[in-house]
């Protein structure tokens, strides 16, 4: 059971379609990481290669964290809701969604909540950066 902010239920939030930043962070839920998490899986490539950018990822979230004096950083929930709507937008045109298929990739609600839309490449480029604007960060309270 993962609970965040508010007593917030991880398993509540993603009824019925699970939705994560990058697919690796999640608003509301701080210093939580993905490792293969919603729109990271493949039908084209391989995974490692999805897991090696989601680490950059979070390597570089947990440098600029530190460089900051940051105890808990979460996205941003527009944030997230921007990179959901755009992995949509994309997966409008994929063979997953295009045409009426039915795939075991759709969840109960329809939505491809599993495959990532794009190359790896492209994973990478938008992925491995961490974008500070993107997260709310908040500083290290005194003792």
């Amino acid at each position: 059971r993962v609970h965040g902010r508010d007593g917030r239920r991880l398993a509540d939030d993603w009824r019925p379609s699970p939705r994560a930043h990058l697919g690796t962070t999640v608003a509301g839920y701080p210093n939580l990481f993905f490792l293969l998490g919603p729109n990271t899986a493949l039908g084209h490539s391989s995974v490692v290669l999805m897991i090696e950018a989601q680490v950059e990822h979070v390597l570089n979230a947990i440098a600029a964290a530190d460089a900051r004096g940051v105890e808990a950083l979460e996205p941003r929930p527009e944030a997230q809701a921007d990179f959901v709507a755009g992995v949509d937008r994309r997966m409008r045109r994929t063979v997953w969604l295009a045409g009426g298929c039915r795939s075991w990739y759709l969840d109960v609600a329809g939505r491809n909540s599993a495959i990532w839309p794009g190359s790896v490449g492209a994973f990478r480029r938008r992925v491995a950066p961490f974008r500070e604007q993107e997260y709310r960060l908040e500083p290290v309270r005194a003792p």
